[in-house]
């Protein structure tokens, strides 16, 4: 059983530093691309983002319900060539048709879902409880390791507009990943039957699903990352998008290097600590940026977002897998990826929507972090009320 746990940790892991170098390269300047380039309205863009997500986090749930009964490795390998083929798609509509980028943005929605529950259902698959902690903490480090090289990178691509030709490259790089899936071992413990009636089934859990809804709400905040927070640094501080890249960079390495020493200390009696203290530090990250214009405080505004996403992200993905049965992995974290990955796509619709409204920019960004206290309330109710 040890080598099987090494074996699930270092493919997942391995996966997960290729899939984010490849999101942190390229993909976290889509939205920059679109507005910038295109000449799309934040709102616009935040709209189809929104759509594409709700398509996504709908399959994600059913894959994941799935492949508690037919397995993990079919819907890893397909996952995996989809997300490759999604960024192909993308690359080749910047040269020929716009409307393949949405195409490709949809594919990329409903592919990058399936894939990032398998990784957490393998996880928990083979791991105990306690053991979550720690194992989705280097999950995560070697993820944000590539999130920390890719957008340094990404941000210089995009200054030189190469950004075409290095959609369709780093497409087939991350098809090739598919190679990695073939040798995982199978670790889902198959449900008997599985009939579509059964897939919400995992809503019944009152517990998880309030959890669910303030994992929702966190993630709308997590969404303005590259979103709002690049929007108002660029159009309204006038920073570099080359000097946006390194904040998200420093974002990466610093995750990378301390996600994994704060989940060695969370545990199952103080990971709700880490939820409620690690969002609102995060929304008030993002509060800072309106405070001084320069690029120092940027930076700055980063450590403390970064340090918020590190506290929080030490239980989230484990609190939720704790709280599933048996044989219902995959579920779980299908329904759980659903709330998520709908907040975070619909993040950047949300703050699209603040945007526009006539506002002074201090109260725009005080409405995202009383969003984020919101969630940290929720996260009172269902673990520190009895």
């Amino acid at each position: 059983m040890v080598d099987l746990k090494s074996k699930v940790l270092r493919t997942v892991g391995l996966a997960s530093f290729l899939r984010s170098f490849g999101y942190g390269t390229l993909w976290s300047f889509v939205i920059l691309y679109l507005t910038t380039q295109v000449h799309l309205s934040l709102a616009f863009t935040g709209a189809y983002l929104l759509f594409s997500g709700l398509i996504g986090a709908l399959m994600q749930v059913i894959f994941g319900a799935y492949s508690d009964y037919i397995g993990r490795k079919i819907f890893l390998g397909i996952g995996q060539l989809g997300q490759g083929i999604s960024f192909i798609f993308v690359g080749v509509g910047m040269i020929f048709n716009f409307y393949l980028i949405l195409l490709g943005i949809l594919l990329q929605s409903i592919f990058s879902g399936m894939i990032f529950s398998m990784f957490n259902a393998l996880i928990a698959d083979v791991f105990t409880e306690e053991e979550r902690f720690k194992s989705f903490g280097i999950q995560r480090a070697l993820a944000n390791f590539g999130w920390g090289i890719g957008p340094a990178i990404g941000g210089f691509i995009f200054e030189i507009h190469y950004f075409s030709i290095s959609f369709i490259l780093m497409g087939f790089m991350l098809s090739l990943v598919t190679i990695l899936m073939i040798n995982i071992p199978e670790t889902a413990k198959r449900s008997m039957s599985m009939k579509l009636k059964d897939i919400p089934s995992a809503l019944k859990n009152k517990k998880f699903l309030i959890y669910s809804i303030a994992g929702f709400i966190s993630f709308l905040i997590f969404g303005q990352l590259n979103s709002t927070y690049p929007y108002y640094e660029n159009q309204v501080n006038g920073i570099p998008v080359s000097i946006i890249g390194l904040t998200w960079t420093m974002n990466g390495l610093m995750v990378a290097a301390l996600q994994y020493p704060f989940a060695r200390l969370a545990n199952k009696k103080n990971a709700h600590y880490f939820l409620i203290y690690g969002i609102i530090l995060y929304g008030f990250g993002y509060f800072m940026v309106v405070l001084l214009p320069t690029i120092e405080w940027m930076f700055l505004s980063m450590v403390v977002i970064t340090f918020g996403e590190i506290i929080y992200s030490s239980s989230a993905t484990t609190t939720a897998m704790n709280l599933a049965p048996e044989g219902e992995k995959g579920r779980y974290s299908g329904t759980f990826g659903l709330f998520t990955s709908v907040g975070r796509a619909a993040g950047p619709f949300y703050g699209g929507l603040i945007f526009s409204i006539s506002l002074n920019y201090e109260i725009k960004w005080l409405i995202i972090l009383i969003t984020a206290i919101i969630s940290s309330f929720l996260y009172i109710l269902i673990f520190i009320k009895k």
